[in-house]
C-alpha cells in the first residue's frame, strides 16, 4: 500500500545531491540556463528555498513508500504568493516504479496531506516538454493556470531551445 512518510535525513541528503543535478539539467534542456552556470544556479535555488534543510518552515518533504521501499519523493511547501496554496516544488517516482499508477496515487496522497495542513489548493510547475507529467497532472484534476512561452531568435544549435512552462493548480 502506498504511503507518504516524512523524509529522513539520509534520504534528504540523497535527494539533495540528486535533485540539484537533475534540476540543473532540466533548466539547461529548457534553454533557461547555460551549462556552465547550471549547477551553481541550481544549488543557489535549493539553498534559497530550503535554507534550514528538512527543518525549513512551511516545507514538507516526504518519501513515497510502497511495500517498505522508497519509490520516490514529493516536496510540498506554502506558495510564496499565496500561503493558502500548497505548492509541489518537486516530485518524482523513480524510473523502476513508473507506469504502475504510483504517480497518480502519490498526488492523491499529497492532496490529502495538503488539505490536512490547512491548504485550500495545491499547485505545481511542469516543463512544457514533459508530456508524461502533464498527462498525470491533468488526469488527477490539475488545470492550467499560467503558460509561459519563448520563441527562438537564433538557431537551436547556436545556443537556445524553445521553452514552454506551465503551472497547474487543483482545488482540494
Amino acid at each position: 500500500m502506498l504511503r507518504l512518510e516524512k523524509m529522513t535525513a539520509t534520504h534528504f541528503d540523497d535527494y539533495m545531491s540528486r535533485s540539484i543535478k537533475e534540476y540543473a539539467l532540466e533548466k539547461v534542456q529548457a534553454g533557461s540556463w547555460t551549462q556552465e552556470d547550471s549547477l551553481g544556479n541550481a544549488k543557489l535555488t535549493y539553498d534559497r528555498l530550503l535554507p534550514d534543510g528538512l527543518n525549513t518552515p512551511d516545507n514538507f518533504l516526504f518519501s513515497i513508500i510502497n511495500d517498505d521501499n522508497v519509490i520516490g519523493y514529493i516536496w510540498l511547501g506554502a506558495d510564496s504568493e499565496n500561503k493558502n496554496i500548497a505548492f509541489i516544488f518537486d516530485f518524482e517516482i523513480y524510473d523502476t516504479y513508473q507506469n504502475n499508477g504510483f504517480g497518480s496515487q502519490a498526488i492523491a496522497l499529497a492532496s490529502t496531506k495538503a488539505k490536512a495542513l490547512g491548504f485550500t489548493s495545491i499547485g505545481l510547475h511542469v516543463f512544457g516538454t514533459n508530456s508524461r507529467a502533464i498527462h498525470v497532472y491533468e488526469k488527477t484534476g490539475f488545470e492550467i493556470t499560467d503558460i509561459k512561452m519563448q520563441k527562438k531568435t537564433i538557431k537551436k544549435e547556436q545556443r537556445y531551445s524553445q521553452l514552454y512552462l506551465c503551472s497547474f493548480f487543483m482545488h482540494i
